[in-house]
């Protein structure tokens, strides 16, 4: 697959347990604000299929603040996924050529499982373009859930934006996974080592929480070439993470040659693939 545009935003506010894209109102609902903060021109012009990327859906996250707020309908509506993604294909221009639509959930990997179907719908020719869409506000929700588990992760802010199509090879293997574990939010270093490449790579984006448990599970993963984290300077954004990390490797022109990138996520779902920049 060949990424043919890209954008993305990251919070540059450090707040009180998140690091914030400044411009967002907390307790209005996100779909908006990120329409209005991206302003994208986005025209469909051959078969494209569109798939909306969230962590821990906004659904959930965003309903409990949004129900505190007086308004002349049940302002839960706005915070569904299938009215988010609505949203998002009213902004489309040419809209007749969309031939496929799904939202993805996967927590903190979904933008790799997210890479995954795109690469399955170009590859067996349901699609031209994929479109890949995904925004990730931090919550008191979110945050009082990595409190209350006592893992030390600090929150952010972010949007992404990715279009896909058949050409040169910019992103491939792809791989994604789900392998169950007792604990939801443990990995194992065996079971992330079999994520390994089968080729050399000059660069690993490691998931890179900063915890103890992850860092001892990408610990093998680390030795294949030059690590790569971001997490430490815009949070962790949750569901769009691998996107929004992957936008920022394309960005960093000191960054070049074949990057894997991976990342894992509550429930036992984990992923990488390599992009070749």
């Amino acid at each position: 697959m060949h990424v043919t545009e890209y954008y993305h935003r990251y919070g540059t506010e450090r707040r009180d347990g998140y690091v914030a894209i400044p411009e967002l109102d907390r307790y209005k609902s996100s779909v908006q604000q990120f329409i209005r903060l991206a302003d994208l021109d986005i025209t469909l012009t051959k078969p494209t299929a569109f798939l909306y990327v969230d962590g821990f859906s906004i659904a959930q996250s965003e309903s409990g603040i949004n129900l505190r707020c007086p308004k002349k309908y049940l302002p839960a509506i706005k915070t569904g996924i299938a009215y988010i993604v609505h949203e998002w294909i009213n902004t489309f221009k040419g809209k007749e050529h969309l031939v496929h639509v799904d939202s993805i959930s996967s927590t903190c990997a979904a933008g790799i499982h997210a890479l995954a179907e795109a690469d399955r719908l170009i590859r067996n020719d349901i699609a031209k373009d994929v479109i890949i869409i995904g925004g990730e506000r931090t919550t008191e929700d979110t945050m009082r859930l990595f409190r209350e588990l006592n893992i030390p992760v600090t929150c952010g802010d972010g949007f992404v934006y990715m279009k896909l199509s058949r050409g040169p090879m910019s992103i491939y293997g792809v791989d994604w996974k789900y392998t169950h574990q007792k604990n939801p939010f443990f990995f194992p270093r065996e079971v992330i080592d079999t994520l390994t490449p089968n080729h050399p790579v000059d660069y690993v984006k490691l998931h890179g929480t900063g915890t103890q448990s992850n860092t001892e599970a990408e610990a093998g993963l680390a030795q294949l070439g030059k690590v790569i984290t971001y997490k430490e300077y815009i949070g962790h954004t949750q569901g769009i993470s691998a996107l929004l990390e992957t936008c920022m490797v394309l960005a960093d022109d000191n960054v070049k040659g074949r990057i894997y990138i991976t990342a894992n996520g509550l429930g036992g779902y984990y992923g990488g693939f390599t992009l070749n920049k």
